[in-house]
């Protein structure tokens, strides 16, 4: 394991290890065992720690340290909804931006690094954010729990990746509503698997 330079380095391989199967939800990470994988100190692993529960990527409870949680149906039905007006407003911005000029390129590099290697994820979302260059999406989406999502339910890269290539193409071609078109059914592909998963696959409802 190369060692992580400081806490981002430490949640963005975390969130990595999500989509590569290396973390899964329900397991328990233990500070010690977190420090010596990545070779920083005990106020590194906090720190990101607090970042990653401060997403909902992890919980963190007195005296019984930090797990990734287990989501129930409806709570991934939530955040798969919110993403997806999200998503749809970062395609719609970013093909508005190329249309006056911003380069796509950077983007559809990472879209394609994406398709192949599920570890990409990160920097995926990293350039479509660059391109539409709104602040407050730069805060908001890297804190929805869709990576905890996919492994949760299993639900690979590929679910979805036909919408997501079209979206990729329109945002290319600076197509405004056609990209958020086709980001809006690429989160209509994974709320549609969503709904056929068995009841085992999800955390307990609490009602």
């Amino acid at each position: 394991m190369t060692p992580a330079s400081g806490p981002e380095a430490l949640v963005r391989d975390i969130l990595a290890g999500l989509s590569d199967g290396r973390f899964v939800p329900g397991q328990r990470l233990s500070e010690p065992d977190l420090m010596a994988r990545y070779g920083v100190g005990r106020s590194t692993v906090r720190e990101a720690l607090g970042r990653l529960a401060a997403g909902g990527m992890v919980v963190q409870a007195p005296h019984r340290g930090a797990h990734i949680p287990r989501l129930t149906r409806r709570g991934a039905r939530d955040v798969l909804r919110v993403a997806q007006s999200l998503l749809a407003l970062a395609a719609r911005q970013a093909a508005e931006n190329v249309a006056m000029g911003a380069d796509p390129a950077p983007l559809i590099a990472a879209a394609a690094d994406y398709a192949r290697d599920p570890g990409a994820r990160t920097r995926y979302y990293r350039a479509l954010i660059a391109l539409c260059g709104n602040g407050e999406l730069e805060r908001l989406l890297p804190t929805l729990q869709t990576p905890l999502i996919r492994a949760q339910l299993g639900i690979g890269a590929q679910t979805g990746a036909s919408e997501r290539a079209a979206m990729i193409a329109a945002i290319a071609a600076g197509a405004a509503e056609p990209a958020a078109s086709a980001a809006q059914a690429h989160l209509d592909a994974l709320l549609a698997q969503l709904a056929t998963l068995p009841p085992e696959c999800f955390a307990a409802s609490r009602n």
